[in-house]
């Protein structure tokens, strides 16, 4: 309890700091089609940039959209738990489980997809990273839930866990010799190889089949703002589909919305290829998942110690609301989308 006052206090002032509580915000909003404010606990990047597209098509449509930057996903996820933001992203079964937290998930954006890049002279295999440092994105994330799942199956157990928000970041930190080893995604994999050839290589790992993140509300706003959340979800689907069919929809929007500007060239150069793969292998979302998608989760979560409950005696409804993905998919197919 007391960290998690300790993140609420923290909460308030980063709020304050970005312009504010929110709640007039909220009510100037609801009078121009509804509003909604997006807690995100990491920096922007390639990644998010679809996102930031849904974003600003929701805009279009005359809802107010608020995005509310956080030092990390604990302070986006309290955020969302005290009602200082109505969404955020990440993976909360753990927060859900532990707490009783008035959150519930209603969309798989993307699968998880990650690559271990380790500096081979270090750490040329697994073994010999045992009792060494490990870096991954953040505390309760899918790259900790990786990590303590190659301890099981690889039989080591990592000197430290050493968190750093931002996988361009930690792509920064390996090419200068601050980080040995350490999850990236695509982008900044193939960034990290392509920068300095030779230096770094891959370490396998185990088969995944889980929510990279997924995007989840306060149950308490999802309840007074369904047509809000439904706004949300069908540009959501809307802009993965299209991205999926032809990955340059989402370069072109960029440039169309002026998204993203300040872009390193090295990473927008990754950035088309970043979609490309991501569509051929399947990450990103074309329905916000349903029931298997979530059991995949219950089993991942589990053997990485994140969810305590068996798998097979979780309830889905005690962590989703399968409903509103329903309705904008609905919606989407009477619209012929």
């Amino acid at each position: 309890m007391t960290r998690f006052w300790a993140l609420v206090a923290a909460l308030m002032l980063a709020v304050t700091a970005c312009g504010g509580d929110g709640s007039g915000d909220a009510e100037e909003g609801e009078e121009g089609g509804g509003s909604i404010r997006v807690a995100l606990g990491d920096i922007e990047s390639v990644e998010t940039l679809a996102l930031f597209i849904a974003m600003e098509r929701v805009r279009e449509r005359g809802t107010d959209v608020e995005l509310i930057e956080l030092a990390d996903e604990d302070l986006a996820n309290q955020a969302v738990v005290s009602g200082q933001a109505d969404v955020g992203l990440g993976a909360p079964y753990a927060l859900i489980e532990g707490s009783d937290a008035p959150l519930r998930i209603f969309c798989q954006l993307q699968a998880a997809r990650f690559f271990v890049v380790a500096d081979e002279s270090e750490y040329p295999d697994w073994q010999s990273m045992d009792g060494e440092t490990f870096t991954v994105h953040s505390r309760g994330s899918t790259t900790e839930a990786l990590a303590r799942i190659v301890e099981q199956e690889e039989g080591i157990e990592f000197g430290k866990i050493s968190y750093v928000e931002g996988s361009e970041v930690r792509a920064t930190a390996l090419l200068r010799g601050n980080v040995k080893a350490t999850v990236l995604d695509i982008p900044n994999r193939n960034f990290v190889m392509a920068e300095s050839p030779g230096t770094f290589h891959e370490l396998p790992t185990p088969d995944m089949k889980a929510s990279d993140e997924v995007i989840f509300g306060n149950t308490e706003w999802m309840e007074a703002n369904q047509e809000t959340v439904q706004i949300l979800l069908e540009e959501i689907l809307t802009v993965w589909r299209s991205m999926v069919d032809d990955p340059a929809f989402v370069q072109e929007q960029r440039e169309e919305l002026g998204l993203l500007s300040d872009l390193p060239a090295e990473l927008e150069e990754q950035l088309l290829p970043y979609y490309e793969q991501g569509a051929e292998e399947g990450l990103f979302t074309q329905d916000c998942g349903g029931e298997a998608v979530v059991q995949d989760d219950f089993v991942f979560y589990h053997e990485a110690g994140q969810l305590s409950g068996e798998p097979e005696e979780l309830q889905v409804e005690d962590f989703w609301d399968l409903g509103p993905a329903q309705e904008a998919q609905d919606a989407l197919a009477e619209s012929g989308n």
